[in-house]
């Protein structure tokens, strides 16, 4: 397995291996999970919305265009579900986690990292371009323990380096077309995860379903 850092480091440490089917809602065009993480697992599911992140350069053995708003899969049948950076992304983000905790087998885990609402994050451009809303800590673990959920890990990080990061990403994507993973940046942006802070980028949160 690959060496982490800042909010891949976290989300590595709430994740579950062996648990089970796993099912990860929204790989996007970062596959780090599918490529690495769960490579080769037989009970690893991606999915995406968009069918296109769902090609050749993902890896994964099981594959599904998935609308996060209706899971196809039956209650109770799957033992843990990653969603990273997706939930802010949708309108109708209550009715995506009453299907979570739906198709969660009981005590069966979430891991969920959306952006946090604090001052810096108004720096961040994808905002104002394709996030329907930013989440504040207290109210993104209030909606999670109401749709049935017990915390069982938060950690919030990440601030100017990240920010640089995120913006060197877009520049060069928008200038090539390809998604570059800048080495310069990881240690960087590691530094701005080594403890929890609330106005950190980024939330990531290990939730159980009860």
């Amino acid at each position: 397995m690959k060496e982490y850092y800042g909010r891949e480091r976290i989300c590595v440490s709430f994740i579950e291996r062996d648990k089970g089917k796993t099912l990860n809602l929204g790989a996007g065009a970062v596959r780090w999970l599918e490529n690495d993480i769960f490579l080769g697992d037989e009970n690893f599911i991606s999915s995406d919305i968009d069918e296109k992140n769902l090609g050749r350069e993902n890896k994964a053995k099981n594959k599904l265009t998935i609308d996060a708003t209706n899971i196809p899969f039956k209650n109770n049948e799957i033992s843990q579900i990653i969603i990273l950076d997706v939930l802010e992304h949708i309108k109708d983000h209550e009715q995506v986690l009453n299907e979570i905790h739906r198709t969660l087998k009981k005590n069966g885990v979430l891991v969920i990292s959306v952006p946090n609402d604090t001052l810096l994050s108004y720096l961040n451009p994808i905002r104002y371009a394709q996030h329907e809303r930013h989440y504040k800590i207290k109210g993104i673990l209030k909606m999670l323990k109401k749709k049935g959920f017990k915390i069982e890990g938060i950690f919030s990080g990440g601030r100017i380096w990240e920010l640089a990061d995120l913006y060197t990403h877009l520049l060069i994507k928008y200038i090539t077309g390809r998604i570059v993973n800048l080495k310069f940046f990881n240690k960087l942006r590691d530094k701005e995860y080594i403890k929890h802070i609330n106005t950190g980028n980024e939330i990531v949160i290990k939730a159980r379903k009860v």
